[in-house]
C-alpha cells in the first residue's frame, strides 16, 4: 500500500518516538501518530498548521532529560496543579513563566543555567528550539513553563483546554498507557468561544450581569452541546471501522486524512519526545496506574504578557466584551514573524473535522473551528463552570499565577 500513488508511507513505529506502547494502542491512534510526527523542529510548521498537533521525537536526549530534573527538583517552586484536590495526585515545579517575583525569578534563572538543555526546551538560546514555531502562528509569550508529575494512584484531571495559544510538553521519561499519558481530543475549540468564556468567568462576584452575558451564556452552552454530539459521532465511527480495519493503519489514515479524526488519542512517547498542540483542544492528564510518578515538561505559549492580559480584561470590563473583540479584528495586523522565515506556515489552518458556521453576532472571522469534548464536563483554566439555563459563571483557579 505504501508504494501506491498518492498514498504517503506508514512509517515503522520505531521512527514515531511512541515506545513500546505504541503498537497497542487503537489503529486511528496509531494512524494519527504516523500523520502528526515529523523527523525535525523545521518540518512542524506545516503539520501543527494543518492538524493542530505535531510531534518530534528525540528532542532531549536521556542524560539531558536527567539533568532538567535534577534541576526542576533543587530550584522549581513546588505548587498544586491545575483542576487537581490534593498534590497526592498531582504537582508542579514551576520552573519559568511571566507572572514570578523576583525571588522566583532568580530560583528560574539559576535552574536555566544548571540545566543548559531548558535552552531547547523551553527558551530560544539554542539552534533547535521550537520556540520560532510559535512565534510564526503569532504566540511568542512564555506564560508558564513546570514540570508536572503525577503521583501513582494519582486521579486523572478533568476534561479542559488551556486558552488562546500553543501547548508544549516533552516527556521526561517513556510514557505509556499504564502511567496516565494526557489525552487530547483533536478538535480546537473556537476562538470566539474561549474568549466569551474568559470573559464571562471575570465578570465581578455579585454584580448584576447584562442581556449580552446572559445571551453568551446560553451560546456557550448550545456550543458545547453540538461539540459533544460530534465527538460521539467520531468514536461512535470509529468503533465501527476499528474492527473492520485491523491493523490497517494506512487505511485509517486515509479516513482521517478525509476529515474523520479519532475521538481521542493518548500522547504515548519515548523519554525526550516533543509534543506541540494547540492550546484550545480539550486534553486531560490520565489516571497513573504505575508505581512510579510520571513527570513531563509542560510550557504554556500566548499572545499577551501578564500587564497586557491585565488590560485587556479592565477594557473588557469597561468597554464591553463585543467592542474590544470588534477592534482587535479591525486593527488585527499579521504577526511579527521571526528572522529564521523557514518557520512560518506553508498552509492556513485547517484542522480537519466537521466546520460549523460562525456564530451569529460574532466578529472574529476565525471564530469556526472544528473541536469538541467527550461528553464530559470542560473546564477552561482559570474560568467555569456553568449550567445551560442557570447563566451563573463560577470562577475556579487555573494554570500559572493568579493574574
Amino acid at each position: 500500500c505504501a508504494q501506491r500513488r498518492g498514498l504517503a508511507p506508514v512509517r515503522a513505529g520505531d521512527g514515531l518516538g511512541l515506545g513500546p506502547a505504541g503498537p497497542k494502542l487503537p489503529v486511528d491512534q496509531r494512524a494519527f501518530m504516523d500523520i502528526v510526527t515529523v523527523g525535525t523542529v523545521a518540518e512542524a510548521p506545516e503539520v501543527f498548521s494543518k492538524w493542530g498537533v505535531v510531534r518530534v521525537p528525540s528532542l532531549l536526549s536521556t542524560e539531558e532529560v536527567e539533568a532538567l530534573l535534577r534541576a526542576a527538583r533543587d530550584h522549581g517552586v513546588r505548587r498544586d496543579a491545575f483542576a487537581q484536590d490534593s498534590q497526592s495526585d498531582r504537582y508542579t515545579l514551576w520552573i519559568a513563566g511571566d507572572g514570578m517575583s523576583e525571588a522566583q525569578q532568580a530560583a528560574s534563572e539559576t535552574l536555566r543555567q544548571a540545566a543548559p538543555c531548558l535552552e531547547r526546551a523551553v527558551h530560544r538560546g539554542d539552534s533547535s528550539s521550537w520556540r520560532p514555531v510559535c512565534d510564526a502562528f503569532g504566540y511568542p509569550n512564555l506564560m508558564l513553563a513546570e514540570v508536572v508529575t503525577s503521583a501513582p494512584g494519582g486521579a486523572p484531571q478533568d476534561w479542559h483546554f488551556d486558552g488562546e495559544g500553543i501547548t508544549a510538553q516533552v516527556s521526561l521519561m517513556t510514557i505509556d498507557e499504564s502511567n496516565g499519558p494526557t489525552e487530547i481530543q483533536p478538535r480546537p475549540v473556537p476562538k470566539a468561544y474561549m474568549r466569551w468564556m474568559k470573559h464571562l468567568a471575570t465578570q465581578p462576584a455579585g454584580e448584576r450581569r447584562d442581556d449580552t452575558a446572559e445571551v453568551l451564556a446560553e451560546l456557550t452552552s448550545e456550543i458545547k452541546a453540538m461539540y459533544d454530539r460530534l465527538t460521539r459521532a467520531h468514536e461512535f465511527a470509529w468503533n465501527t471501522l476499528r474492527p473492520i480495519l485491523g491493523g490497517n493503519v494506512q487505511v485509517a489514515r486515509n479516513i482521517i486524512e478525509a476529515g474523520l479524526t479519532p475521538p481521542v488519542v493518548h500522547m504515548v512517547a519515548d523519554i525526550g519526545c516533543l509534543t506541540l498542540y494547540d492550546a484550545a483542544m480539550i486534553h486531560r492528564g490520565g489516571q497513573n496506574k504505575g508505581t512510579t510518578e510520571r513527570p513531563i515538561l509542560a510550557v504554556h505559549i500566548n499572545k499577551e504578557n501578564k500587564q497586557e492580559r491585565q488590560r485587556t480584561r479592565i477594557r473588557e470590563q469597561s468597554e464591553g466584551l463585543g467592542k474590544v473583540m470588534k477592534q482587535k479584528v479591525l486593527t488585527k495586523q499579521p504577526a511579527k514573524q521571526p528572522a529564521a522565515t523557514a518557520f512560518a506556515p506553508k498552509t492556513p489552518s485547517a484542522v480537519p473535522g466537521f466546520n460549523f458556521p460562525q456564530v451569529a453576532g460574532s466578529e472574529d472571522p476565525e471564530a469556526a473551528q472544528p473541536w469538541a469534548s467527550k461528553g464530559k464536563k470542560v473546564k477552561l483554566k482559570g474560568s467555569v463552570k456553568r449550567t445551560r439555563k442557570k447563566a451563573s459563571v463560577k470562577k475556579k483557579g487555573g494554570f500559572g499565577p493568579k493574574t
